[in-house]
């Protein structure tokens, strides 16, 4: 993602993670853990915007774009629900991880190892666009916001999930998720990174963005098992939709 949203580092960094995406119990396991509430906060949003009644084929077609997708983790399960999904990232490692496990499990998914701007050339927009942990890894979160929309329908949603910039955030995301129960590899986040929700959604009203939705994400590490919650102080995800 050019024009200042890439961070190389961060790109080798998930680069040299792609042989262990799809290990449920490795350096991945809170992205696999935190799966099911993504999608099923992912799935209502969408079920009320576009009014979805059909049961068999619950996302009916609709045109869906995973930002940085990685090996597929998020796209997987709405391509399961029916979603015509196209994934992006520009780690041409992960990009290659999502399309053997997504063949190996016989769905068709559009995987593409490209930036945000190469995208936007192809002129196509999406009735939904999900960015899912994320954010916290561009360099420029508002000019990546304003590619985001570029790439929308006018009658589409925005679903993003990311961090939230406080003090519990820094010690349980960084101090005790990656350097002391090491669920997550040392170094993979940056708390001058993290962004509010306020923030974010300040963004997005200079577009006339509304939010329809936002939740705290609240991860039990006993369990390891995650919860939707009204507490944003961690992680937080949010649904936005043209005014």
């Amino acid at each position: 993602m050019s024009l200042n949203t890439t961070d190389k580092k961060e790109i080798k960094l998930f680069d040299s993670l792609a042989d262990e995406w799809w290990d449920e119990e490795g350096s991945m396991s809170f992205l696999h853990s935190m799966s099911e509430i993504r999608t099923q906060f992912i799935l209502e949003q969408l079920t009320n915007k576009f009014q979805i009644k059909n049961k068999h084929k619950i996302l009916n077609d609709l045109d869906i774009l995973d930002l940085g997708c990685g090996g597929g983790i998020a796209s997987e399960p709405l391509c399961r629900l029916g979603g015509n999904v196209t994934g992006i990232d520009e780690s041409e490692n992960l990009i290659n991880i999502a399309k053997l496990h997504s063949k190996r499990m016989g769905l068709k998914i559009n995987y593409k190892c490209m930036d945000i701007e190469n995208l936007i050339k192809l002129k196509k927009k999406y009735d939904v666009i999900v960015a899912l942990e994320l954010l916290e890894h561009v360099n420029n979160v508002e000019h990546f916001c304003e590619l985001i929309i570029k790439l929308l329908k006018n009658e589409g949603i925005i679903i993003l999930s990311t961090i939230n910039r406080t003090i519990l955030s820094k010690f349980f995301v960084i101090e005790m998720a990656e350097n002391i129960v090491k669920k997550i590899p040392k170094g993979t986040h940056h708390y001058e990174k993290f962004i509010s929700p306020e923030e974010l959604c300040n963004i997005f009203k200079k577009y006339n963005f509304q939010v329809k939705s936002l939740k705290g994400m609240n991860w039990n590490p006993i369990s390891n098992t995650w919860r939707l919650t009204n507490n944003t102080s961690i992680n937080y995800i949010l649904a936005l939709t043209k005014s």
